[in-house]
């Protein structure tokens, strides 16, 4: 909402902008209108990705996330090459958190393409930049 204002030296009128509502109101305000889904596994399945041409199932991953099985953001292949420093390790593949998980399956199912009885595919859904990784220089 804007207010329109007067100073007391004659100087001229500002616009200021005053804010009503709470952060949580504006916040919230990218959702407005849809149906927020929150993924179920009990009665939908997990994700996968076909990065590699086939389906395979994501990683359950940190707090309702996931992790792809089959690709990074510089590989795509099944496995994923295993860590030569850490026995019994492979490479991480891509992450999703759960928060942004959940948008998706509202943005899916609001747009009306997606069925979410059958697995999402994240492939094009996952986001562009890497994970944040501390490198040690010896």
């Amino acid at each position: 909402m804007f207010v329109k204002t007067t100073l007391d030296y004659g100087e001229e009128e500002t616009s200021k902008l005053v804010l009503t509502g709470s952060k949580s109101d504006w916040k919230s305000q990218e959702m407005v209108g849809l149906n927020q889904v929150v993924y179920d596994e009990t009665t939908m399945p997990p994700p996968v990705c076909s990065c590699t041409g086939d389906l395979r199932q994501c990683y359950k991953w940190g707090n309702g996330g996931w992790q792809s099985s089959c690709c990074t953001t510089t590989i795509s292949m099944y496995p994923l090459p295993a860590l030569p420093n850490k026995r019994h390790a492979r490479v991480g593949g891509r992450k999703m958190s759960g928060s942004a998980f959940n948008k998706l399956l509202s943005r899916l199912a609001a747009e009306g393409h997606h069925d979410l009885s059958n697995p999402v595919d994240l492939k094009d859904h996952w986001a562009k930049h890497g994970t944040n990784r501390y490198i040690t220089i010896k």
